[in-house]
Order: structure tokens, then sequence, then C-alpha cells
């Protein structure tokens, strides 16, 4: 690393919130990484005051903030800043604290162009906090802006997701509104009272990479159509709430898309949209654990709908309710005759809500091979399929090993 003692102070700060090597490496006694050699000096103390930018500088022409190795805090914000007609970069070491419910949002909507990037290194990363050091003191930093100049890298955000930005109630450290781009990596996210980050409308561009989210009442909270964003090279744990949040909104995933195993389980919201429409298809990964909201379900659509839902015998795929009571959920409802729809090694519990729909419910002649499932507290039957007057459907293959609630109902037409 290269810190002067100058920058020492400012840069204590931001180490001291991460472990040795959790995510930007440990730092050792003879590379100069903020420990004083002992030949050193005490660090120089840093005398200059912030710089107190004025609410409108950010609007309509651009900006390059650079980091004063003496100043403590290079900059204060004061308010609720819009980035308009203006690209804003913020280099390694810049240090921002903002007042109490303020904020920066970056607005591209009906403007030439708008772009907030901060960019730091493992050594100097750019910091945002707040002037207190509470949860939600200041707001965080929304992005509404298609730019692909928008990135955050090396980065803390620290002790926002105070007051919404909009009626719309979005809450979070760092947020992406409806049709905007952003890659946000090798960054820490903590101490939000609300969301780390929040990405809840659809059409949105995202990058996740290499971040920690912790301290936060939420790590991370997204919209069903970017579940492929959500990956295992970030760490969700720490929080108050221990789950990445899936809010149901009236997108469809339509891409094909992998959800991930990540190091905490997945929560899908009750709300008034209650089903996760799925138009491609879409990749469950072994042990990942997903517990469903209040009437909830997964739907695999006619028209170019799959699932590929396969665990291992010891890595199985849980699916389950939030409220651990009989048809807390739905199920699973599949229409579609996608060559690679498949469930195996997987549990489901406390599923059933308004069987025989509930559970694992077929339309006509839907593809299915499933085998190796278990069904654990559950309402009804475990299968639950039409036909059209014939015997047998070709489409659906039940395999060996699946049980239902002590040797209950397996499939059964209706």
């Amino acid at each position: 690393m290269n810190w002067t003692k100058s920058n020492y102070l400012k840069k204590f700060y931001a180490v001291g919130i991460i472990t040795a090597g959790l995510l930007f490496g440990a730092c050792s006694t003879d590379d100069g990484g903020g420990i004083l050699d002992p030949d050193d000096k005490e660090p120089i103390v840093q005398t200059d005051p912030p710089i107190v930018l004025d609410c409108d500088y950010f609007n309509g022409e651009d900006r390059v903030l650079t980091d004063n190795p003496n100043a403590a805090v290079d900059y204060i914000i004061t308010c609720v800043m819009t980035v308009r007609n203006a690209d804003i970069k913020i280099e390694p070491g810049v240090v921002i604290e903002f007042e109490q419910d303020a904020g920066i949002e970056i607005d591209g909507f009906n403007t030439t162009k708008a772009s907030f990037s901060a960019i730091g290194t493992s050594d100097q990363p750019v910091i945002f906090r707040g002037k207190t050091k509470e949860k939600g003191y200041w707001r965080g930093l929304f992005f509404d802006s298609n730019s692909p100049l928008n990135k955050l890298s090396y980065v803390h955000v620290q002790d926002a997701g105070g007051k919404q930005f909009n009626s719309n109630g979005d809450l979070g450290a760092v947020i992406t509104y409806s049709g905007s781009s952003l890659v946000l990596e090798n960054s820490f996210i903590s101490n939000s009272k609300t969301n780390g980050f929040q990405a809840d409308y659809g059409g949105i561009n995202l990058t996740l990479k290499n971040n920690v989210f912790t301290n936060n009442n939420v790590p991370v909270q997204i919209t069903p159509q970017l579940i492929d964003a959500v990956n295992n090279t970030n760490d969700y744990k720490g929080n108050t709430k221990d789950y990445v949040v899936i809010k149901p909104y009236t997108q469809t995933i339509n891409t094909p898309s992998t959800w991930h195993k990540i190091n905490v389980p997945y929560e899908v919201l009750s709300t008034s949209v209650k089903g996760i429409g799925v138009n491609s298809l879409l990749t469950i990964e072994p042990g990942v654990v997903i517990e469903f909201g209040a009437g909830t379900f997964l739907k695999i659509e006619e028209n170019g709908g799959g699932l590929k839902a396969v665990g291992t015998t010891n890595d199985p795929i849980i699916l389950t309710g939030t409220s651990k009571v009989s048809k807390a959920w739905r199920g699973i409802n599949i229409e579609s005759k996608h060559s690679e729809n498949e469930i195996a090694f997987a549990e489901f519990h406390y599923s059933g809500l308004d069987a025989p729909t509930g559970n694992i419910w077929l339309w006509y002649e839907s593809l299915l091979n499933i085998h190796d499932v278990k069904f654990k507290n559950i309402n009804g039957c475990g299968i639950n399929y039409r036909l059209l007057g014939t015997p047998g459907d070709a489409n659906l293959i039940i395999g060996s090993n699946i049980t239902v609630n002590n040797e209950g109902c397996v499939s059964v037409v209706w």
C-alpha cells in the first residue's frame, strides 16, 4: 500500500471497519500499508477544513473531486444534490461526509447526460459516510441514469439508508431506479438503516461483484428480473436480517438466468404481486435456500419458460415458507413444455396454498422430469396435473425417491 503519513488519520477510519483480509487483503508491516514503521514519527495531523459543496455543484458542469492529503474529510454535502447534465468523478482517497438526510441523486431523466463514478483503490478507497456515525443518518446514492459510466469501485458507503428518495418509498444506501445502469464492485456497504443495496425495478443493467454487505438491516433487495446479478462473489452476512430479499414486481424473468447459491437464504416478499413469472430458462443451483412469503409462487410460463432445479444428495435445494406452517406459500406452477424442465434433489416445505393448484402444479401436457424430491408439512398432494382425456401424460416423468408427509399423496390428476 502507498498511504502517506499525512493520509494516515483519514484512512485509519476506513481500515478499522474491515477485518484483515476480508475484502481488500491483509496489511503487512513491511508494505507501508497503514501501519507506521518503527522509525517513523507520529503522523502529521490533518488541519485543512473540508469543502462544503453548494447544492447545485453537480448540476450542469462536469466535476472531479480530488483527495486533499491535509484534510481528514475532503467534502461536506448538506442536502440532496442532483447530478444532471454532468459527469461526476470521485478520485481515490476522497472522503465525503453527509449531513442528516442529505444524499446524491443521479438524474438522467430528460437530460443530455448524467453519470457518477467513484473509483478508489484497495489502499485508497472512496468513503461516503454520515457526519454522525449512526444508521440512516443520511439517505444514500440514488441512480436514475442509464449511463455506462456509472460505477462504484473500492468504495465504502456507511451510515445511509435513512429517508426515502421518492414517493415510491425507495430506501437504501445504494439504489438503482428503473432503466438505470450501475457497476458496484469491490465495495463495502455497511450501517444502513434499511437496505444495503436496492434494485426493485425492471430494465436495470447491473453488475454486483466482490462486495461486502454487512451491519445493514437487509443486505440486498432486488426484483426477480435481476436474480442473475446476485452471486457468490459477494458477502451478505452480518446484517439484522440475513436474507437477500426478492420483491416481486410486474416484470418477469425474460432472459436465461441462474439463481445462485450464496451464503444467506433468499426471501420472496409477499406483496400485491404474488407470482414470479419465468419466460426463459431459470436454473436453481444446488444448495439454494428460498423462503417464500404468504401466497407467493413461482410460475413457469407457457411460451419459453423453463425450470432446471437440480440439487445434489449432500446439497439439496430447499424451498420453504417464511412462516413455518402448512399452506404458508403456494408452490411452483408449470405451464411449459421446455425440454429442460426438471426438479430433483429438492425439498418443499409448508407449501400447498390453494391446493390442488399448489405444491407442484402442471397445466395440460406440461413437461417435467421429477425425482428425488421430499415434500414436508405440505397441504394436498405433491404433484398435481391436468390430462387431455388420456390415461397417462407422456410429458410427465415421476421418478423414484419422492416422499410426501409420511407416505402421503405423491400425485393426483385433477
